[in-house]
């Protein structure tokens, strides 16, 4: 079960497998390509050089799983439920050229094709909380025109070519319980001396 790490565990596997596919491909084309995570801040700044952009835009709690619970290990406590969360990301062309604009993020939407399933051997390291059958798939999100342009309407920078992705669905534990303690059963209130 994953933790409140495993999202920007996520967003590095992602990164670091495209980055992996980059090498004898794509770099043959562009000079230096790579992968940029994004967030709001960077938005602002000047794209430079040759970068594939990965910028999460949100997080949604799945509606199709919200009412899951998790087996409690001890069989006296009662089952917690989790949080089954997906990501929203837009990959764009991160860069100052028109024509590498295009290729980069082809290239990108090529290489993620239908779906690409991120496991435990992407995101063991980043969120040791993860188990063994536990995956992701990062798939194209159905979004139409309007839709993208309110979300770059919303951002601190005009429209750059773009495409919708989601990461679904990854699975949160709930926060351990506060264990309460032993009843009070006497207070001690020091007197100062008169």
């Amino acid at each position: 079960m994953a933790s409140y790490r495993a999202i920007a565990g996520i967003l590095n596997a992602l990164k670091d497998l495209l980055e992996a596919r980059m090498v004898g491909g794509l770099d043959a084309v562009l000079e230096a390509p790579s992968v940029k995570l994004l967030g709001t801040s960077q938005l602002n700044d000047t794209p430079s050089g040759n970068a594939l952009g990965v910028y999460l835009h949100r997080i949604s709690v799945d509606p199709f799983g919200r009412n899951r619970y998790l087996q409690p290990n001890d069989p006296n406590q009662p089952r917690q439920p989790e949080l089954p969360v997906n990501l929203h990301l837009l990959l764009i062309g991160w860069t100052d050229k028109a024509t590498n604009e295009g290729t980069l993020l082809s290239w990108g939407m090529q290489q993620i094709g239908s779906s690409i399933d991120l496991d435990v051997s992407h995101l063991g390291l980043a969120d040791p909380g993860w188990g063994e059958a536990e995956r992701v798939q990062l798939q194209p999100q159905d979004m139409n025109t309007e839709d993208l342009l309110r979300i770059w309407d919303g951002l601190p920078r005009d429209y750059m070519l773009s495409a919708p992705y989601l990461i679904k669905t990854l699975r949160l534990e709930p926060d351990p319980r506060v264990e309460d303690g032993p009843p009070v059963k006497t207070i001690v209130t020091p007197m100062e001396a008169l």
